[in-house]
């Protein structure tokens, strides 16, 4: 009986051990689905139309991204594209992506997990473009 009792005993913690460590495998707080709620040029605010608040990036588990974004052509909302990357948690809240066959840009995100921003530059009519994107979790 004794046999038995230790026997079972060694089941049960390999069976807890083995189901704990693939259920904490990613506990990243930027995994999920985020929209877009403001928009910065140069540090200044710009007006969202509701078309802009479709846009949308998701964050899979897999270091994985996909995006979603659009634009207003006439009166209609249409996507403008959508794009397949990759993310990596740098620390310390920061993080890199990476979409298609373009450069990294960053991003961060708060401390509680609900709220990042991303931050890139172009050019638009011969000027200079910092674009901050606030995006929220859904």
């Amino acid at each position: 009986m004794k046999k038995n009792t230790l026997l079972y005993a060694v089941c049960i913690v390999v069976f807890f051990a083995s189901c704990s460590s693939d259920d904490d495998q990613n506990n990243d707080p930027i995994v999920g689905k985020w929209t877009l709620s403001e928009r910065f040029h140069n540090g200044e605010a710009i007006a969202l139309d509701d078309c802009f608040k479709n846009d949308q990036v998701i964050f899979s588990e897999n270091e994985t991204l996909n995006s979603t974004f659009h634009r207003v052509a006439g009166s209609t909302c249409e996507v403008s594209h959508t794009a397949e990357g990759t993310w990596k948690n740098l620390g310390d809240s920061k993080y890199t992506m990476t979409e298609s066959n373009e450069e990294p840009y960053s991003c961060v995100i708060s401390e509680n997990g609900t709220v990042f921003s991303i931050e890139t530059t172009f050019e638009f009519q011969g000027e200079e473009i910092v674009q901050r994107d606030i995006l929220v979790k859904n």
